[in-house]
């Protein structure tokens, strides 16, 4: 079921804008907890990581959770054209992957 959600959230940001990248987020983590919650997973993390490589801006979202007793990475990754990113989210980047959870959850109000 995860991976499946997982898949859904990629492949609707493939076709979206960054609007809709800030919407999908707002409403796709609430709905990744519940998630993991009603399936049991208790123990879980999740860290946003963002670079900037020429034009394109990518966004990676990592979800770390146990099951079965081991740790499961999931990732999921989102390159968005530089001209649709505000100031705000690519502000500091470099072509270096860092993270950006924090940033993300005080900009957007939400938990990540």
């Amino acid at each position: 079921m995860i991976p499946l959600l997982i898949g859904l959230g990629v492949a609707y940001l493939v076709y979206s804008n960054w609007q809709e990248v800030e919407n999908w987020l707002k409403e796709f983590l609430p709905k990744l907890q519940n998630a993991l919650k009603e399936t049991g997973i208790v123990d879980y993390a999740a860290k946003l990581f963002s670079s900037v490589e020429g034009n394109v801006m990518r966004l990676v979202h990592r979800l770390y959770y146990k099951e079965n007793g081991k740790w499961v990475e999931k990732t999921t990754v989102r390159e968005i054209d530089e001209s649709e990113v505000p100031a705000w989210a690519k502000e500091g980047l470099t072509d270096k992957e860092s993270d950006v959870t924090d940033r993300y959850e005080k900009e957007l109000e939400l938990t990540v």
